[in-house]
């Protein structure tokens, strides 16, 4: 399962209480590389300002609404 649409219908959802955003990779490779993405498709989590988590690959929404959860 790819991470954009599960991605999108989580935005959708929280989208009053969670700020997201995508990155393009191939026009922001220094931001990737000071974030330490090592992989694709990778979803960060901050909160404060400060990265708390982060989830790669083929991962199930329900786990990514889990850590979400957790945050809020």
């Amino acid at each position: 399962m790819k991470l954009l649409p599960q991605f999108e219908a989580l935005e959708e959802k929280y989208g009053e209480k969670v700020k997201f955003a995508k990155v393009e990779v191939p026009k922001n490779r220094r931001l990737c590389m000071e974030l330490k993405v090592m992989g694709l498709p990778s979803l960060l989590l901050f909160k404060d300002g400060k990265e708390v988590d982060r989830v790669g690959g083929d991962v199930d929404v329900a786990a990514i609404e889990e850590k979400i959860g957790k945050l809020l």
